[in-house]
């Protein structure tokens, strides 16, 4: 019997050693992520008002998360669900989310401290 060798993707991917914290709140969402140099980069998107199209927005605030170990998500409890589901929907293992009930306006500084502490 003959066979071929095939490789095989990892069940567990490897670790990047990136972190990231989102916030989404009413109108916009904050997205800093964790850099290999350690230095930290920010986005702020806009989030639309109409809740119809609001998926398609937060499917790219989940692809701003990009690959990490680990994500901490903050905002209101719909918004956060909503985020949660995009970033495993974009193929994120549920495990690599923490969650925590955070209403805005929030402070910048407030989350780089949060992404050092989950380093």
């Amino acid at each position: 019997m003959h066979g071929t060798t095939r490789t095989r993707t990892p069940a567990t991917p490897a670790r990047t050693g990136l972190n990231a914290v989102v916030w989404v709140g009413p109108g916009r969402a904050l997205v800093l992520r964790g850099d290999a140099a350690g230095a930290t980069d920010e986005a702020e998107l806009a989030l639309p008002a109409e809740l119809a199209a609001t998926p398609a927005a937060l499917a790219e605030v989940a692809h701003r998360v990009g690959r990490v170990d680990r994500v901490l998500v903050l905002g209101t409890d719909d918004l956060r669900t909503a985020l949660e589901r995009e970033i495993v929907a974009i193929g994120h293992a549920p495990e690599t989310i923490r969650e925590a009930e955070l209403e805005g306006p929030v402070d910048r500084d407030a989350l780089r401290a949060r992404l050092r502490r989950l380093a």
